[in-house]
């Protein structure tokens, strides 16, 4: 039997941004799927289409708390997304893509320096020609 990985669903929250209070939930990639992505993702930031992007995003995303004017669930699906302002579309993709990097939450506090090396402690001078002898 073989090691079969368990794969990854990120919560993204944005609290402390301009969508505070949106919470998605959107599973990972593989790599293949991972590398199309970045891909689409450079070619929307050159300017170029969407669709490729926003297809990759709504073949993962199982869940958002998104309301339409209605105050009615938008369906996290292609079609959902599509109703969507792009702003809120990039944004859900940028967090996506820092969760999946792996990018390190700040420290709570800032880290020591570590104090001073055992080597900083060694004098460097050099001997006078009455010790050396």
């Amino acid at each position: 039997m073989g090691y079969k990985p368990k794969r990854k669903i990120y919560t993204l929250d944005f609290a402390g941004t301009d969508y505070e209070g949106l919470t998605v939930s959107i599973r990972g990639l593989n790599t293949g799927q991972y590398m199309d992505m970045v891909s689409a993702k450079a070619e929307v930031e050159a300017g170029g289409e969407t669709n490729s992007l926003l297809t990759i995003m709504a073949s993962r995303l199982v869940s958002w708390n998104v309301e339409d004017d209605d105050d009615q669930a938008v369906p996290p699906t292609l079609d959902g997304i599509k109703t969507q302002d792009l702003d809120l579309n990039l944004a859900i993709v940028n967090a996506w893509t820092t969760a999946m990097a792996g990018v390190p939450a700040p420290l709570e506090q800032p880290s020591s320096d570590g104090g001073s090396s055992l080597e900083a402690s060694i004098p460097m001078e050099v001997l006078s020609p009455s010790l050396a002898s």
